[in-house]
């Protein structure tokens, strides 16, 4: 049989929404209160904003109200943008979104679109299945290429299938950059051969 499988997004929806804090202190280093699940790459994304050292920005990352995923790497726009506001206005400024900018604004788990072909027996064992996952990573690349990736590898989830073929893709889009989720791919690939066995 042949098919095709798509499965949308999904919001992260953490308790917090993106928010951060920064100022400018009395030694003129860059401190950055940020929500966010990588403080290291905040502050090297904020470093290369103000075009300044890694070394003059300090990120701090408090207990969060579960990112996740989604705040691994989108929390570093909304960090940059009360950074760099800090530093122009020599003033503390704080970044935080209501609910629906955040969920206009922010990345969700990657949609997928799945074609496969799976030959199998009078028993309904697989005997061989060829999948092609497109995903679709919205306006910028993220990490959509460790997601689709993942999937590629939980296309076979707990099954022996002897006879296998699997490619995937990246789909540039005009929406939101889409980024990790829980899961980080595995879902939507095991998502794609459970159809597979439903239908045989």
């Amino acid at each position: 049989i042949e098919g095709v499988f798509e499965m949308g997004g999904q919001e992260h929806f953490y308790l917090e929404t993106h928010a951060s804090f920064a100022f400018v202190d009395e030694a003129g280093s860059i401190f950055v209160h940020a929500s966010t699940q990588h403080p290291t790459e905040t502050q090297d994304v904020v470093a290369r904003v103000l075009g300044v050292a890694k070394s003059e920005v300090v990120v701090q990352q408090l207990r969060m109200g579960g990112g996740f995923g989604g705040k691994e790497t989108q929390a570093n726009p909304f960090a940059s943008i009360a950074a760099l506001g800090a530093v122009l206005t020599r003033r503390a400024v704080r970044v935080r979104l209501d609910r629906m900018r955040d969920f206009l604004l922010s990345g969700k788990r990657h949609p997928f679109h799945a074609v496969y072909r799976v030959g199998f027996d009078g028993e309904g064992k697989l005997l061989g299945l060829d999948v092609e996952l497109t995903s679709d990573g919205g306006y910028s690349l993220d990490l959509a290429l460790p997601v689709l990736g993942r999937a590629l590898f939980h296309v076979d989830n707990a099954y022996h299938l002897e006879n296998i073929e699997v490619r995937g893709r990246v789909a540039r889009t005009n929406k939101c950059s889409f980024t990790a989720f829980r899961g980080v791919g595995g879902p939507q690939g095991m998502l794609v051969i459970e159809e597979i066995v439903d239908r045989v």
